[in-house]
């Protein structure tokens, strides 16, 4: 008899013990009996000794892996994540498996060679049923199997059932492998554009970037002394992704087995990402993201795990990829915000990027224009290795930056007017400098492209009522709803509620309503209108929600077919057109106000990014951006692209107030349907703190514990929310008060929830 330690997906941070009478290795996956459940469950341990407990121990269900899913370095990596984001181990475990392996998998039946014996056997009972079902030999689904089953049941009155016939080994059952050929995300032209390229024609170096690359591989890719972390910080246009395929080059020259993970921020960035790697690597890359359907994932993934592809290029989740022989992790722009997931498991993918490398004794690079002030901090330490890049790779000069100062937004807030598709009129008179106009009309008679990014997708801000004195609220959350199309639809960007203008106000009172603000898709109207004879296309999440619409367009651009890309901050990150010579940046100043102490960060880095899109080609760039605070600190470091004062401006300001990199924070977020039980709660959780300071002996007299208090958004998708913040400097007593949080208040009654941020990106 066999012992086993078995992590299952449910919200308890203990694991559970199973008996088995075969050895399995860790890292195996068993389907197990948990309460009235079956559940899916990881074995970590085995063991021959019985644990101390004189509860009975029940036999695991079914094996369903005749080899480990995770490796001995993911189950250390599991374990960490446990520890570090507060999360239950096998809901660790589940988060981390491919969709296709956490959603209900599909099988298949097919013939064992004894069934297709029985065929001609009449000593076997069920010769009639395998004749019945498999005049051909082809593989049934479940689903399909079960309804032949159930005919040839009700034709003859017999009593087969689909487990005698697997017990005595007449069918077998079989995971459902399918294989796809280049994901969706590829549109013809990037096929054609990624194939005329020449795989093997690299560019040279320059001196910085030869520099950065010698000291990374002098560092090694194989052996335990090259477990280091690397920050690569270079201007925009510095050719970090150079430096990438170089190293990535050394890695395969030194073992054509070795494999690297690369990993972008967003699906925006993949297919160009691929385009270049694929070019230089033909038939070595795999690729995966949200857009592909499972099977077409899981197929990548399976490429990766079997060492048929050398390089996974991926977004966060790509981090919990199984390899045969990693050795280089790369996680490019590696301060953007989407490496952070804000559900379930919190983690961030960059951070776990560095302790996977850790675990496997592998280099890391990080690679950013403007690195996160946290990794910074690291390499000032010395945690990292800091590496810099401070020219760009085509001797170009940086864009130069112009700010365009404003006092008075006109058209800011228009009357409603009209009904229905009669309201669907662009508007004239939208708050844009005149300057702005007049350089996008002169980019395109110069036959240049322009970009221009607006803070916010919809049509207006939102709906202001002019006789109550507030906007058209969100139901089911603390937020008003922005205006879509063309000032007819009203749309909640959180819990997604929608509804018709004219079913949200009365008929008779379109006129003591206003529009307030603009989005993308006014921005998109207006330029039509202002720029006559240009090819404009708007990019957002609205634009572009089908899975291939985002290539095609960026595809389109890139060949000239569009001159003016307008759209939201999705348009600053990591593309490289060689033809923008004009980045237009409005309402700057709303990024930089909101309440949050990372607002001077995103603003910075929403500047330098955005004006990195610029003169990349031929042309220099120019940037102009829009503001009403030309004086503010951050905004005059990102005039002139100084990281460095952006950073001492921003350091200071972070020590008085103990924010990160000085101090770690965790967030405990409360919620209910239920407003009254949450005050009820909530205020439990209040009078626990004050008791367990008073008896705590000073033991986290370093922590500033904040709250339980009303967050900016108080209510969203119907559920009411209070937020508890711990903050401090002392990793060990923030994260033990954070665990007696935790063990208190883990499993409330009814529909009362906690949820735990770690190292939280947002406040709001």
């Amino acid at each position: 008899m066999y012992y086993l330690d078995v992590a299952v997906p449910v919200a308890l941070s203990q694991t559970f013990t199973y008996t088995s009478e075969t050895v399995l290795l860790t890292g195996i996956r068993v389907k197990v009996s948990f309460g009235r459940r079956k559940l899916v469950g990881v074995v970590l341990a085995v063991s021959r000794e019985r644990p101390k407990s004189d509860m009975e121990l029940k036999a695991i269900d079914e094996i369903i892996d005749p080899l480990p899913v995770y490796s001995e370095s993911m189950l250390s990596l599991a374990r960490w994540l446990s520890t570090y984001y507060l999360h239950p181990i096998g809901e660790v475990l589940r988060s981390m498996l491919p969709v296709s392996l956490v959603k209900k998998e599909k099988t298949q039946f097919r013939l064992t060679e004894l069934g297709g014996e029985v065929r001609e056997d009449d000593a076997h009972s069920s010769q009639a049923l395998i004749r019945f079902l498999w005049t051909r030999r082809m593989p049934y689904s479940q689903k399909s199997l079960k309804a032949k089953l159930a005919k040839w049941q009700e034709d003859t009155g017999a009593k087969l059932t689909l487990k005698k016939l697997e017990k005595d080994g007449l069918i077998v059952k079989e995971a459902i492998d399918k294989t796809h050929g280049r994901s969706s995300l590829w549109s013809d032209k990037s096929i054609e554009q990624a194939e005329a390229l020449v795989p093997n024609l690299a560019p040279e170096l320059t001196p910085d970037q030869v520099s950065v690359t010698n000291r990374i591989i002098e560092g090694g890719f194989e052996s335990a002394e090259s477990r280091k972390a690397y920050l690569l910080h270079g201007v925009t246009g510095a050719g970090k992704t150079e430096v990438y395929l170089k190293l990535i080059t050394e890695a395969l020259s030194r073992n054509p087995a070795n494999q690297v993970m690369v990993l972008v921020p967003e699906i925006a960035l993949t297919p160009q990402m691929t385009r270049v790697f694929s070019a230089r690597f033909p038939g070595q890359v795999a690729v995966v993201h949200s857009a592909m359907a499972p099977a077409e994932r899981w197929a990548e993934l399976q490429s990766v795990r079997n060492n048929q592809r050398q390089i996974l290029i991926g977004p966060r989740s790509a981090v919990f990829a199984a390899f045969d022989r990693l050795c280089l992790l790369i996680v490019d722009e590696e301060h953007d915000s989407s490496y952070k997931q804000t559900t379930g498991l919190t983690y961030n993918g960059r951070d776990v990027a560095v302790m996977r490398a850790y675990l496997e004794g592998r280099p890391v690079v990080l690679g950013s224009a403007t690195p996160s002030m946290e990794s910074y901090a690291n390499a000032i330490q010395g945690k990292y290795q800091l590496l810099e890049l401070t020219k760009r790779a085509n001797r170009k000069p940086m864009p130069d930056i112009q700010f365009i100062t404003t006092d008075v937004q006109k058209g800011f807030a228009r009357k409603l007017s009209g009904s229905g598709r009669q309201r669907a009129m662009p508007v004239i008179d939208l708050p844009i400098d005149e300057r702005i106009l007049e350089a996008l009309r002169a980019n395109l008679a110069e036959g240049k492209q322009s970009m221009v990014l607006v803070n916010r997708r919809g049509y207006a801000y939102y709906l202001f009522s002019i006789r109550d004195r507030k906007a058209v609220a969100c139901p089911n959350c603390s937020i008003s709803l922005t205006v879509h199309e063309k000032s007819t639809l009203l749309r909640c960007h959180y819990c997604d509620f929608q509804k018709a203008v004219d079913k949200m106000i009365p008929p008779d009172a379109a006129d003591s309503y206003v529009l307030v603000g603009y989005g993308s898709e006014q921005m998109e109207y207006f330029l039509k209108e202002g720029i006559p004879g240009a090819r404009i296309q708007r990019v957002d999440s609205d634009s572009v929600g089908q899975r291939d619409t985002l290539p095609l367009i960026l595809d389109r651009f890139r060949e000239g077919e569009i001159d003016v890309l307008v759209g939201t901050q999705m348009l600053a990150k990591g593309h490289d057109f060689a033809k923008v010579t004009l980045i237009c940046i409005l309402e700057i100043d709303q990024t930089l106000n909101l309440p949050d102490f990372r607002a001077g960060e995103r603003t910075f880095q929403l500047m330098v990014q955005a004006a990195g899109r610029a003169g990349r080609g031929e042309w220099s760039g120019h940037v102009m951006i829009q503001t009403q605070r030309a004086d503010h600190p951050v905004l005059k470091a990102g005039l002139k692209q100084s990281y460095s004062e952006f950073w001492e401006d921003q350091l200071e300001f972070r020590r008085a107030h103990n924010y990160p990199p000085f101090s770690r924070m965790i967030v405990f977020e409360f919620t209910s349907s239920k407003r009254d039980k949450l005050v009820q709660w909530v205020g439990e959780v209040e009078r626990w703190i004050i008791q367990r300071m008073k008896t705590s002996e000073g033991r986290y007299r370093q922590l500033s514990i904040m709250g339980p208090s009303i967050p900016p958004l108080e209510t969203i998708r119907g559920r009411s929310r209070r937020t508890l913040l711990l903050m401090g400097s002392d990793r060990r007593q923030l994260w033990a008060f954070a665990k007696e949080v935790m063990e208190t208040f883990h499993a409330p009654a009814g529909d009362l929830r906690l949820r735990v941020d770690v190292d939280p990106q947002s406040l709001m």
